[in-house]
């Protein structure tokens, strides 16, 4: 290291800073931008007063151990701010805190009991074990699920966190990015990423891009701490684009150098911003709606479970005390106490929807798998369905809209232009006019971009104008380092706002001349030509009207487009010139040239076109956007002009059509009009962020596409107001400063190769291949989700309906149920876990595209779906009752030769068929309830699209044959013969064909059918309706888990601790 620092003066008294809270104050951006920062250090003694006081020196830095320890007790280590995954043990204990399962668990062991006094230890085990295999379904599907899930994530949070550091501690010495400590001396060079917050002590040209940080994509440029004094003394004003100030989550884009370390972990400012990130997630619109139809199940089936309950013990009653068959305190009585009592739970067990959680589990699970291979890595499960919703996607541009790489999309050369992939066709242009060209932009020129071999995709490290312009000379076959470690390089005048060019002077080894190359602004470089290479290669002379030829066809042409214009020229100094006549040495003579002349006269080569271009199938999926009904705004931190250009290239704004007044708005504006955020309270009374001018806001809300010159606070305020409203929001953005809006959306969309550690840990969904059209595919699954519940729904109310309605009719008539425990339970686990497994893993069809989204306030059972449900109750209801009370009179239900002097009941054939038709009917019912649409009547429509379905539905017949006819003495039922078999079968392919003359009804009679209300449940008070009390509390609802508020309490102490 090169002594470059500042000197204090020893006998000069400076302030002390005394906790932390003194640093983080100066890596507050609008402190750093005003000069506050830069005072604040002044005056606690510079940058040697700042390291004296970490107990650190510039040149040796921390040069022992034990006070390396010291500074990481005092100042806190640089560990990433993470939660503690869950274990897979507390995930499985949380699935058994789950009242439902608590009630399964204690409904398996009276069923135990009471089976091995009824009938001993050889079969009285049955009816338990099938409960206990219901449990072990429930548990093992949802804490497996969930803990792969959370290690899946884990391994991506930690995947930045990994990386190596230089640092000297005495000497140069690389360690983990987790070992830095604050007064520990970084060394970082061009394409580092800052770990860490501090103060440049030493470097040189070195350039910032802080947009992940602010959302300007300006470079930055910083000084070292001496340089910065000495400006200083010069009564220099410009603090924001000259500071020393090095913040982390920034990139180097030029230039190598030293900092002093003065935050690490969660004090720094990326730290911090994930502290704020690690907060409760709202209930899902999904959630909320299903909490509503669950609670009404739930309170039915409950209904009907006391009144069951009492007609039994009704029935207890009579015999006692009228028909005197036995006392009260008789074991017998407490025997059919405890079947009553079993009976009931069993029509809980049967009623409470614990199958609807169950549902969107393996609905979510399975989308999240094929989401995966469509390019979304989705992190927060619930994120899936709430897309299904979605109704405005507010989108940043640089790295989602568009590529985030600069790009050459127009080249004049040779007198002709050539647009997008005909720039690459080499045999319309000379080889002499190509290589002169590529020459130039590889000589002339600092950037590093790297290439990947693998992929041939590149990395843009330093200017990303002139890495476009390095991208282009490499598509023509010339490596720009092969030119840059040259002694043919005489001299080099950089780039500088000013001049607004960069010069490069080499060594002709052809001809031993001296050739200056010069690109920068067409205007500026235009004027300093005199000739231009015109067609194969000739120079032809430039005069006034060529030239205004080429300012306005050209340049201005350019602009238009959006395009960065760059201009490359050169000339030749002949060895026979007066300008070099008596000079040996061709370096010193171009020393000592002024820089004022030595790019005069020059000959024009070519004009470059730039963008960062859209990216490919932006403009395509803006127009399904469109089309299906989601509202595209774009909020990036550009100027007014090209935000607009960009917007109308990818179709967020219509060309040729007057835009309305707040259609294109700048940040500014829009916060002064709406009045930014204030505190309010919501419908409960809680504090929360609201919208001042929510009048003004839904104004401009309606007309809304573009958002220029935007902060990370205004996409923030625009997302408040869009969810205030009741929209469903989802955000796409790849920097650290859309993080906040990211977390605040109902989805956050985050980019997998150029996003931000911070914006993928704020995102529920990661877009692998960065690209905006797959946000289609979250829509198309979001959609399949609710779409897939809903069919669930529609099969389960029907089973629940018609169990409920035999169940109370047996106990009231029959003085039992038509379904004992064990049938009872196959019949749970055919409508839930079966169910589940089928209806949920529906795939999505591209028709779902073409519809509105779903609204917050739509009803999740539709009319159409009531008419479903109805039609298919009212069938199976009149065959069931048929079977219970009719069907001896007209076939044969005798029991079988074999099983009589057995226990079983005189009617055993009978509710064998019952049984059977009952489970049958539901089989064939699933095929009908596969059918949403509103006009389509065949229900075999789109027959083939989901082999799972046919494989559960197929496993169910067979194991429901297997129990009829095997199963007799576990399951209380006797073997049917081939015409009872196909009775049964007939009574569920006559659901289908009634299910379809039901749908001939007029839709408007449907209308007015509503079976349960559904009341959106208020997030308080879903933990305390009687299907939460009667069920899990799934992972999934964090904003209500045990679990979530302790790990929040956690990350709070620990962040109070560290400070």
């Amino acid at each position: 290291m090169q002594q470059q620092y500042s000197k204090q003066e020893n006998s000069k008294d400076f302030e002390e800073f005394h906790n932390i809270e003194e640093l983080k104050e100066l890596f507050i951006l609008n402190s750093i931008n005003d000069g506050t920062s830069f005072q604040k250090v002044i005056r606690l003694g510079g940058d040697h007063g700042l390291a004296n006081q970490l107990k650190s020196h510039l040149l040796k830095g921390i040069d022992s151990e034990a006070q390396v320890q010291e500074n990481r007790i005092r100042f806190g280590n640089n560990d990433p701010v993470e939660k503690e995954p869950a274990k897979l043990w507390e995930l499985i204990l949380e699935c058994f805190g789950d009242t439902m399962l608590q009630i399964l668990l204690i409904a398996a062991l009276v069923s135990t009991i009471i089976g091995i006094i009824n009938e001993g230890i050889k079969t009285g085990w049955t009816e338990g074990a099938t409960i206990f295999l219901a449990v072990f379904l429930i548990v093992s599907i949802t804490a497996g699920n969930n803990y792969l899930k959370e290690r899946q994530f884990q391994q991506l949070r930690r995947k930045l966190d990994d990386g190596m550091v230089q640092v000297v501690r005495g000497g140069i010495v690389e360690i983990s990015i987790k070992e830095i400590v604050v007064g520990d001396i970084l060394q970082f060079g061009i394409g580092d990423i800052f770990p860490v917050d501090g103060m440049m002590i030493q470097g040189s040209q070195i350039k910032v891009d802080e947009s992940p940080m602010t959302g300007e994509s300006d470079e930055i440029k910083k000084l070292p701490y001496n340089e910065m004094s000495q400006q200083q003394m010069k009564n220099s004003k410009d603090h924001h684009h000259y500071s020393p100030f090095l913040i982390s989550g920034t990139r180097c884009l030029d230039g190598n150098g030293y900092m002093l370390v003065m935050q690490v972990g969660q004090n720094t400012i990326q730290g911090q911003l994930k502290q704020l990130l690690n907060q409760d997630n709202p209930p899902t619109p999904l959630q909320q709606k299903l909490e509503g139809v669950a609670e009404n199940i739930g309170k039915l089936g409950t209904l009907v479970a006391i009144l069951t309950f009492i007609a039994l013990m009704g029935h207890l009653l009579i015999d006692v005390f009228i028909d005197h068959k036995h006392g009260l305190l008789t074991l017998k009585s407490l025997q059919l106490i405890i079947e009553a009592f079993m009976i009931g739970v069993t029509i809980i067990v049967v009623a409470v929807p614990e199958g609807l959680p169950l549902a969107v589990t393996i609905a979510l699970a399975y989308s999240v798998g094929k989401m995966k291979d469509e390019q979304n890595l989705v992190k927060n499960l619930a994120s899936c369905e709430i897309m299904g919703g979605a109704n405005n996607i507010c989108s940043d541009k640089t790295g989602t809209l568009t590529q985030n790489i600069m790009q050459v999309t127009a080249l004049w050369i040779e007198n002709r232009v050539y647009q997008n992939q005909e720039i690459n066709i080499t045999s319309k242009i000379s080889k002499q006019s190509i290589g002169i060209m590529s020459e130039s932009i590889c000589y002339n020129s600092i950037a590093n971009p790297t290439k990947d071999r693998d992929t041939n995709r590149w990395t843009q490290i330093g200017n990303k104008t002139e890495c476009a312009l390095i991208e282009l000379s490499d598509n023509f076959g010339y490596k720009y380092s092969n030119y840059r470690l040259n002694d043919r390089i005489l001299r080099q005048i950089p780039f500088s706002s000013k001049r607004k060019k960069m010069v490069t002077a080499i060594l002709n080894p052809q001809n031993q001349t001296i050739r200056i190359f010069s690109k920068g602004a067409s205007e500026i470089i235009l004027a300093q030509c005199f000739r231009y290479i015109s067609n194969n290669g000739t120079e032809v002379l430039l005069d006034k009207t060529k030239k205004d030829d080429i300012l306005h066809n050209v340049i201005e042409n350019f602009a238009s487009q959006s395009l960065r214009t760059i201009a490359i020229a050169y000339k030749d100094l002949e060895p026979q010139s007066q300008a070099i006549k008596g000079f040996v040495n061709a370096k010193a003579h171009v020393h000592q040239i002024n820089e004022e002349e030595i790019d005069k006269d020059l000959t024009l080569i070519a004009i470059a076109g730039i963008k960062d271009p859209i990216r490919p199938d932006v403009a395509n999926s803006i127009r399904q956007c469109t089309k299906s009904g989601v509202t595209v705004r774009m909020v990036t931190g550009d100027n007014i002009i090209t935000a607009q250009s960009i917007a109308l290239e990818c179709g967020i704004l219509e060309k040729n059509r007057a835009q309305s007044e707040f259609e294109v708005i700048e940040g500014k504006k829009f916060r002064d009009l709406v009045g930014g955020l204030i505190n309010g309270k919501n419908e409960e009374g809680n504090e929360i962020k609201v919208v001042k001018n929510m009048q003004i806001f839904s104004k401009i809300s309606r007309e809304m596409k573009v958002m220029a010159r935007a902060s990370p606070e205004d996409k923030y305020l625009l997302v408040t107001g869009l969810i205030q409203e009741g929209n469903v929001v989802a955000v796409t953005g790849d920097g650290t400063n859309d993080a906040p809006a990211l977390k605040k959306a109902d989805v956050g969309f985050a980019m997998g190769i150029t996003g931000s550690d911070v914006a993928k840990d704020a995102a529920d969904i990661i877009l692998i291949d960065d690209n905006f059209s797959s946000i289609i595919t979250a829509m198309k699954w979001g959609r399949n989700i609710y779409d897939c519940i809903r069919k669930f729904i529609q099969f389960q109310l029907t089973v629940n309906l018609v169990a409920l309605f035999m169940s109370f009719t047996g106990a009231v008539i029959l003085k039992q149920s038509p379904l004992n425990a064990i049938q009872m339970l196959w019949v749970n686990l055919i409508m839930d876990t079966f169910a589940s497994l089928a209806l949920a893993t529906e795939p999505p069809s591209i028709k779902v595209l073409d519809r509105q989204p779903y609204r917050r306030t739509d009803q999740i059972v539709s009319p159409t779906m009531y008419r479903t449900i109805v039609g298919a109750s009212l069938y199976q209801i009149a065959i069931l009752t048929y079977i219970l009370f009719l069907l001896p009179k007209f076939i044969d239900c005798s029991i079988p030769q074999e099983l009589i002097g057995q226990k079983y009941p005189h009617n055993v054939v009978q509710m064998s068929i019952f049984f059977q038709a009952f489970v049958l009917m539901q089989v064939f019912n699933s095929i009908t309830c596969r059918q949403l649409d509103y006009h389509t009547r065949n229900p075999f429509a789109n027959f083939c699209n989901n082999p799972l379905f046919w494989i559960v539905q197929t496993i169910t017949v067979i194991v429901q044959v297997l129990l009829i006819q095997y199963g007799g003495k576990y399951v209380k039922v006797s073997h049917l013969n081939l015409f009872q078999h196909l009775l049964c079968v007939a009574f569920g392919i006559g659901g289908i064909i009634f299910s379809i003359l039901f749908k001939f009804i007029p839709e408007q009679f449907c209308q007015k059918i509503q079976l349960f209300r559904e009341e959106e449940i208020k997030t308080e008070k879903m933990d305390d309706t009687l299907t939460s009390k009667l069920r899990r509390k799934s992972t999934m609802r964090l904003h209500t888990s045990q679990r979530s508020k302790h790990d929040l309490g956690s990350m709070k102490k620990m962040s109070s601790d560290k400070l």
